[in-house]
């Protein structure tokens, strides 16, 4: 495997999976250990069959990740991601109809950047939550409550301040 390719592979894991399975599980882990206190957990390890059909090979072959499944830790990393993209949208609309770009990027520029690098490593969480229409996208209802608590968090965030 040459240089570029083992880049390519440390990337993709970069990006999503080592990030998602991180936050979720701490998540997790701490509801779990609040809910165990309380004598309400009875968490079990299943073992579920793992079937890859046609449609799901060829987006391996592309490098494409597979989201389809509606899973639970889908809903935080989707809501971890969102503020970033709202925050570059809120950024894009102040530069064109506030002040100007100029004088935005030179108050803010650690911001911009460090978001634009964030959008990046998430760029294929957002391409899952609203290009995709294949059936790897992330599902309807989980891409709606991510949205919903990511607009919950940037409105608290704004009127606290």
């Amino acid at each position: 495997m040459e240089l570029c390719g083992v880049f390519v592979v440390w990337w993709h894991n970069f990006r999503l999976v080592e990030r998602a399975a991180h936050m979720s599980s701490y998540l997790f882990a701490f509801f779990d250990t609040i809910l165990h206190s309380f004598g309400y957990s009875n968490l079990a390890f299943l073992i579920t069959a793992k079937v890859a059909n046609e449609d799901v090979s060829q987006r391996h072959k592309k490098e494409i990740m597979e989201f389809g499944d509606s899973s639970p830790m889908l809903t935080p990393l989707a809501t971890l991601a969102l503020p970033n993209l709202y925050c570059f949208a809120g950024f894009l609309k102040e530069a064109i109809n506030g002040k100007g770009i100029a004088q935005v990027y030179d108050t803010l520029t650690l911001q911009i950047l460090l978001c634009g690098a964030l959008i990046l490593i998430n760029l294929p969480l957002y391409q899952a939550l609203y290009l995709r229409k294949d059936k790897g996208k992330i599902p309807a209802t989980v891409a709606f409550k991510s949205m919903a608590f990511a607009v919950v968090a940037c409105t608290c965030f704004k009127f606290s301040y």
